[in-house]
């Protein structure tokens, strides 16, 4: 959203019989609160020679709590009005972004960001922290601690916080706090407006003429836009005549757009320079309509919203008609990658199409904003494949992050309804897409917002399925198969909100919100159990519901879920493995809301023994400053085959290790800090290794069988420091040894990788047959899945029973063929 225009105060004119270097001083600009350290300054306009002595600037907090009233900061003004009747005082941020030096310098984030109102006074006899509204009631108690005010505002971030009785005040707009506000043209005459000072550009005009004209100045957009990332006519009415590429200006498929359009120059007004962009994009809520093709001429302001040069404060639109088809700009062809992102700066705002296949890569936001990150080929983790902080992973997120865009369907409503699929139609469940399928010919506009080039499509590209949804895992038939599933929180508690989950009854319910959910959920995930085929199956992510209580019984979910198994693929086909007994606790389960679970096909296997869970304080010990656990206990169960009619007579014995190690997110503290190649919890993901190596090594003595089969969510690429320490210990990572580097079963950020993973020990590792993951979740859109939160009535209506999308993780899966060991 753009920061709109603030009609406001007209202050006195300066009286006609002032002698040079006397007179009123004004606030002309302030800037106060911007991106990470503020840019910020402020500037007084008087008459040249004007001494200052005797002014402070006295800022009052006005935020809701109890400093609110109190004096934030005073800043005594110092030496007299220069030459060209603009006095600066900037903080080092400020100076370095601007260039200027100032008449005064002020300490980085000196003001406050919140609600604030600030005078300029004489006579100043206060000090900082005094509170000047004891009862909170938005008005000073007495008679303020200075003689007299020369001006004075009120920034506000909510409009019911006071003004102190401020001159002017500016409030919201939408949800944006004014980061300054400027006179334009100048003081005394000027209006107040803060339509160019935003979080994200420092484009205020410290030391100098806030509007260089206040009539409409006639320019071609290549001039407005310069050869930089700026604007050199910054603040400048301008107008400009070109032609519609790109209308937004509402109503497409009913969603909110973007309250505007794209101009370009016509094709004879290009200036030749390929530095300079022919295109802008012009917010003009409520003007006359436009449509592609039209001759437009439009008077507005020039401004740089979130890095994007832009016309605002319009005030005329006029619509020619359809323009001489020889003056309508062609798309400008592009390609990836870049050299550099500043690369798209010379096209921003102008009309552009791809000659190249791009593929679809990220689709986090599609449901939520309607955005895509497309790439040149299929992008992966740099630690998936290479070590993390070495050159060649360096390399690889430098060539990713050059390889890529977002494309944007320009509507500004969260979960818009319907979705737009990329190749212009309503997204529907027979007009969807996955991950890895190919667009030709995008075309479109491109703009520039939330820190990234994007581009607003003008038409529908063509989709390409390069990526097929699979129906059963990619593997050989016959012999045993073990798979692991993250089931992405089934749980048969919902969450109704109250903190009620876990073991010990204070976590957050994470699964289905509503018993429609549930249905959804349940069923969705039968479908991916009975699909993979498996003859056991480890679960991670499933409820720790170890109480029976309202009404459910203890061991609810995994129970459910076995039934639900049943009814489907027949009675007595799947069963639970049990309770399990602990290793080094008096208990098999911690406090965590989730857990990890073995279920499997009576057929086929029999377990040997009550399955074991450890407890080991690498899993067990609480995050600092919270009650939640490092990690799941894994979960190992030995079991024997038997159905292999070709191996019949042979023991054929082997364990299974489920396991649910600590994510990327969230920290583990001071002593296991970020690290920028592996994320949060590194060090405590390479304990769980090691804790999980000797659990290993236990289970192989006292089964009295050398074959052990890791499996589970170990939140580790392939190149991690978790999985180098398992790989050492003996055990070899399967995905890697049949699918190679490019393995994968999770999208973050549009990069694939592997975090579920597969690790044999030395005696089982020949006779694994093969390993795969089944992508059935990774690849799919998340507007699919189960969730009905937010979304419409046209997104709910995209679900069915499938397989597909009840989880963010791919499932994997193994086949192996177990021989006979000579004791």
């Amino acid at each position: 959203m753009i920061l709109g225009l603030v009609a406001g105060l007209i202050a006195a004119l300066l009286p006609a019989t002032l002698a040079a270097g006397s007179g009123p001083i004004y606030l002309n600009e302030i800037q106060v609160s911007t991106a990470s350290t503020d840019w910020e300054f402020v500037e007084v306009q008087g008459t040249p020679g004007t001494s200052l002595t005797g002014y402070t600037l006295v800022g009052i907090e006005s935020d809701s709590g109890i400093s609110r009233g109190s004096i934030d900061r005073a800043i005594a003004l110092t030496g007299s009005i220069p030459a060209d009747g603009f006095w600066v005082a900037i903080s080092p941020a400020g100076a370095t972004a601007y260039g200027v030096t100032g008449d005064a310098a002020i300490a980085d984030n000196t003001f406050e960001n919140g609600s604030a109102a600030y005078f300029l006074v004489t006579g100043f006899s206060g000090s900082v922290g005094t509170d000047l509204d004891g009862n909170d009631d938005g008005v000073f108690d007495a008679a303020p601690p200075w003689t007299a005010e020369a001006d004075s505002l009120s920034l506000r971030d909510s409009l019911s916080d006071p003004t102190f009785g401020a001159a002017a005040s500016f409030g919201l707009d939408g949800t944006f706090f004014p980061s300054g506000v400027f006179r334009c043209p100048n003081a005394p005459t000027g209006d107040w407006s803060t339509s160019f000072l935003n979080f994200s550009t420092p484009d205020g005009t410290p030391g100098v003429a806030n509007c260089a004209a206040s009539f409409p100045v006639p320019r071609l957009i290549s001039e407005i836009q310069g050869p930089g990332t700026t604007s050199p006519f910054v603040a400048t009415l301008v107008e400009v005549t070109a032609v519609v590429v790109g209308d937004f200006q509402g109503n497409a498929f009913a969603g909110t757009q973007l309250n505007g359009f794209f101009l370009q120059e016509e094709a004879g007004d290009d200036d030749g320079d390929p530095a300079t962009s022919e295109g802008i994009f012009v917010f003009a809520p409520g003007a006359v309509a436009v449509d592609p093709g039209d001759t437009v001429t439009v008077t507005g302001r020039v401004v740089e919203f979130d890095g994007m040069t832009e016309l605002t404060d319009v005030t005329e639109v006029v619509n020619h008609g359809p323009a001489d088809p020889a003056d309508i700009p062609a798309a400008t062809l592009v390609a990836m990658p870049v050299t550099a992102q500043s690369d798209w700066e010379k096209y921003e705002g102008m009309l552009i199409a791809f000659e190249q296949d791009l593929y679809i890569s990220e689709y986090f936001n599609f449901d939520r904003f309607g955005e895509i990150v497309i790439t040149t080929a299929r992008q992966y983790q740099p630690s998936q494949v290479f070590e993390p902080g070495s050159p060649d992973a360096f390399a690889l997120a430098t060539a990713n992050a050059l390889a890529r865009i977002t494309l944007d369907d320009g509507r500004t409503s969260q979960n818009p309804d319907p979705a737009i699929h990329p190749n212009g139609l309503e997204f529907t469940l027979t007009n969807t897409f996955r991950g890895g399928d190919i667009l030709q010919d995008v075309t479109g506009v491109l703009a520039q917002a939330f820190g990234l080039y994007r581009i607003h499509p003008t038409q529908g590209a063509t989709h390409i399925v390069a990526n097929p949804r699979p129906t059963k895992p990619d593997l050989g038939q016959g012999h045993l198969r073990v798979a692991s599933f993250n089931v992405l929180n089934f749980f048969t508690h919902l969450d109704l909100g109250p903190d009620v989950c876990g073991p010990t009854g204070v976590f957050e319910c994470r699964g289905a919100d509503t018993a429609a959910e549930y249905k959804r959920q349940l069923d969705k995930l039968v479908a991916g159990i009975i699909a993979l085929d498996a003859d056991i199956v480890g679960i991670q992510e499933i409820e720790n519901d170890v109480r029976a209580d309202d009404g459910n019984r203890a061991h609810d979910a995994v129970i459910t879920l076995v039934e639900a198994l049943n009814a489907a693929d027949g009675r007595g086909t799947w069963a639970w493995v049990g309770e399990a007994t602990a290793l080094g606790g008096a208990t098999a389960y911690n406090d965590y809301p989730v857990r990890n679970e073995i279920i499997y096909r009576v057929r086929t296997v029999t377990p040997v023994g009550a399955p074991v869970a450890l407890r080991d304080a690498r899993f067990d010990a609480f995050r600092p400053g919270t009650n939640e656990p490092m990690g799941r206990p894994p979960l190992a169960q030995t079991f024997t085959l038997d159905s292999d009619r070709s191996d019949r007579g042979n023991r054929r014995a082997f364990t299974v290790v489920v396991n649910h190690f600590k994510s990327k997110g969230s920290s583990c503290g001071a002593a296991d800090p970020f690290d920028p190649h592996q994320a949060q919890c590194n060090l405590t993901r390479v304990a769980q290794s090691k804790a999980l190596l000797e659990f290993a090594d236990w289970l192989q003595t006292n089964s009295r069988d050398e074959d052990v089969l890791i499996i589970g969510d170990l939140n580790s690429y392939a190149m991690e420091d978790p999985m180098d320490t398992l790989e050492a210990g003996g055990f070899t990572d399967l995905l890697q040894l049949f699918e190679g580097p490019l393995a994968y079963g999770y999208v973050f950020d549009g990069q694939l990788g592997s975090l579920d993973q597969a690790l044999a020990s030395s005696s089982l590792l020949s006779q694994v047959l093969e390993a795969t993951s089944f992508h059935i979740n990774a690849d799919e859109p998340d507007i699919l899945d189960y969730d009905m939160s937010f979304k419409l009535p046209a997104q709910d209506a995209l679900y069915e029973p499938l397989p597909y999308r009840v989880s963010d993780h791919d499932p994997l899966i193994v086949r192996i063929k177990l021989v006979r060991q000579d004791r």
